[in-house]
């Protein structure tokens, strides 16, 4: 127990300033020795100097071959200086592309025009065309077919003057009722003629 305290009671003693600060001084002195050119006794021996140029030609092929392998990899990059280097060069380019390559039917014929057949008549005009057999009493008479089937003068009597809302709906709702009426009316004379026709 005595010696297990003792040895936890043990440290270290402090480190002074002076180990810390020795190899910066050191360091100092070995760069005033190196760049002073005046006592060529303090001049470093050229050992020393050889070191360096020795390791660069390695650092160097290190580092071109690393690049190298980069550039491989990063094909983006390589593809678009590729594309912007001959942009830069030949400004005509593009045109030349498109002028070179394969001609598609979509791109040199126009796309084909579908009429479309829409249910409702659309406007109220009629064209006379005579070499298609549309003469202008032709014309006329569709025309005038056209404002029936619309029922443009009822619209226009409707239109003419400024209905309050109840009223509209008074008016909306009489126009059903007679419709279905007339409707309900028909098909009961019409049910009653084929059970005649039965013998009843």
């Amino acid at each position: 127990m005595e010696a297990r305290s003792v040895a936890r009671c043990l440290r270290l003693r402090p480190t002074s300033s002076l180990y810390t600060t020795q190899p910066i001084i050191f360091r100092g002195q070995n760069a005033l020795r190196y760049f002073s050119t005046s006592n060529p006794l303090l001049q470093t021996p050229p050992a020393r100097q050889d070191q360096p140029t020795s390791t660069t030609p390695a650092s160097n092929s290190n580092s071109a071959d690393f690049d190298r392998i980069l550039n491989q990899l990063n094909l983006n990059n390589t593809n678009r200086n590729a594309t912007e280097g001959s942009q830069s060069s030949d400004p005509l380019s593009l045109s030349r592309a498109v002028s070179m390559a394969p001609e598609t039917d979509s791109y040199k014929q126009p796309l084909r025009r579908v009429e479309l057949k829409l249910g409702p008549t659309l406007g109220r005009q009629v064209h006379v065309e005579p070499e298609k057999g549309v003469d202008l009493t032709t014309a006329l008479r569709v025309l005038q077919g056209n404002i029936a089937t619309n029922k443009v003068r009822a619209q226009w009597h409707a239109q003419k003057f400024h209905v309050r809302r109840g009223q509209m709906r008074k008016n909306l709702r009489m126009e059903r009722w007679r419709k279905l009426f007339k409707f309900s009316f028909k098909e009961t004379v019409n049910k009653i003629q084929r059970m005649r026709a039965q013998g009843w």
